[in-house]
């Protein structure tokens, strides 16, 4: 016999005397090996099958175990379900940005302008009363012919002479180099700091330091409306968003000075997979792979998209748009705007689906303004000869039906932001899980490992059994 074969016949012969490897020996090996807390304390059954203590043990060890299952899968499902808190941040700023302020008289036609078409204050009084319908407007050619911008702005008051005197900031400048005319529902209105290639700014809070205005809304060229009011409806908007998107409105009355007192909020929504508000998501315009959908308003805002939905609704169904529709097709007739086109607005924007039908998502970043409003009575005595001498009033009482000051300011240099944060984060996610394997079970990742290496044992233990050849005892061996 040569050597090789007295060295085969050795190996045969150890391995025949070397003891059988079980399963229970690869659990008493992992049960000495592990860092999982407990598991020492079981033993095999072959050894004690009837061990009060390791029977104590083992209940532990399921019941902890299924303690921490049901914890993982409801923190998991907590995790997927991509719950948010809300952070609000106010901090205070050395400048602020100016928001859009657009004024619009409550009436913005001129009546001595109407005055040239017969029976023109005869419909605009039904009219402010609901009693217009198709049948019942003049046959006239100016209620049935196609009008223009120009036909608007001719009839409108003159901003030129509703806006008498303007100061930003404490310094004094000319209202029409500032003040932006632009048809809003209201009508021909005008807007301060709209879509300037540089947006004012504000570096002093304070009624005294940012914008005052000097309006006079001659009540003498009113013709009727349905408001039935006197004064002027003002709009605080975004400077890059038009004044019906979704503004904080204010109103002020003749023969007062009106203190708007504002302050700026930024809201910061998260994208999908979050739900941004309530049960809708919202939609990142900031993001480089956003193109907006809208077709004549940019840039998109929610508001703006419902104002494109309905103004579009209107379209198909009437044939024309308003002086405020910037899609620039055939205007309205006094008769078809009147009878079917503000019609149509209504009830559209009225429909319980409307949103819906439209499919209009919220916008992830926006701006908006709280106001509070106070007034006191103008003028004071003491002004009232200087002012009629320097604005032309005929006397006190015209001074009061007709003048309004307007101060629009920051009562404090501070910007509130109200920020959508995840609650969970995959840091925190595997924080919770680690914290509720360490109270449960006193494992930790490398256990997991631990116990994931076991299974992988038991796996080939059984394949080898499987296949007739003989166990090994790979913890020991690898």
């Amino acid at each position: 016999m040569n050597v090789g074969e007295k060295t085969e016949a050795l190996t045969f012969d150890a391995d025949r005397r070397s003891p059988k490897y079980r399963l229970k020996d690869l659990w008493i090996e992992f049960r000495d090996s592990t860092g999982l807390h407990g598991v020492d304390k079981i033993k095999p059954p072959s050894v004690n099958p009837f061990s009060i203590r390791g029977s104590i043990w083992m209940i532990a060890l399921c019941s902890t175990t299924a303690f921490l299952v049901y914890n993982l899968v409801d923190q998991i499902g907590d995790y997927y379900s991509y719950p948010t808190i809300t952070k609000f941040t106010p901090r205070m700023v050395p400048f602020i940005d100016f928001p859009a302020v657009t004024i619009c008289n409550r009436c913005t036609l001129n009546k001595t302008r109407l005055d040239v078409y017969p029976e023109m204050e005869t419909y605009f009084f039904n009219r402010s009363l609901g009693l217009v319908n198709e049948s019942l407007v003049p046959v006239s050619d100016v209620f049935q012919k196609q009008l223009s911008l120009e036909w608007w702005r001719n009839m409108s008051m003159d901003g030129a002479e509703m806006l008498m005197s303007c100061v930003f900031g404490g310094v004094q400048f000319d209202c029409m180099s500032k003040f932006r005319p632009i048809f809003t529902s209201e009508g021909l209105c005008h807007t301060f700091n709209f879509n300037d290639s540089e947006i004012a700014r504000v570096k002093k809070a304070g009624d005294s330091k940012n914008l005052m205005v000097l309006l006079n809304i001659n009540q003498n060229h009113y013709t009727f409306t349905a408001n039935m009011a006197a004064g002027i409806r003002v709009f605080l908007h975004n400077p890059s968003v038009h004044p019906d998107a979704g503004s904080t409105i204010v109103m002020a009355a003749s023969g007062f000075s009106t203190y708007v007192s504002m302050q700026k909020y930024e809201y910061i929504y998260q994208p999908l997979p979050y739900m941004a508000f309530g049960h809708s998501d919202c939609v990142d315009t900031t993001s480089p792979e956003f193109v907006n959908p809208l077709k004549y308003y940019s840039p998109y805002t929610f508001n703006h998209c419902v104002m494109e939905c309905v103004q579009t609704k209107a379209f198909d169904q009437c044939g024309c748009v308003g002086p405020s529709d910037p899609r620039g097709g055939p205007l309205c007739s006094l008769t078809k705007e009147g009878s079917c086109y503000k019609i149509i607005l209504d009830a559209e924007s009225s429909k319980a689906n409307f949103l819906e039908e439209c499919g209009c998502v919220g916008e992830c970043r926006f701006d908006s303004y709280t106001a509070q409003v106070s007034s006191s009575s103008f003028p004071a005595k003491v002004w009232v000869n200087h002012l009629l001498k320097t604005r032309g009033a005929q006397d006190k009482e015209a001074m009061t039906e007709n003048f309004v000051v307007l101060r629009v300011f920051y009562d404090q240099m501070m910007v509130t932001t109200i920020t959508q944060q995840p609650q969970y984060t995959a840091a925190s996610l595997f924080s919770n899980i680690g914290g509720q394997m360490g109270l449960c079970l006193g494992a930790s990742m490398l256990t997991v490992a631990e116990i994931a290496e076991f299974l992988v044992f038991i796996t080939l233990f059984l394949l080898d059994k499987c296949r007739g050849r003989k166990a090994r005892n790979r913890i020991s061996n690898w």
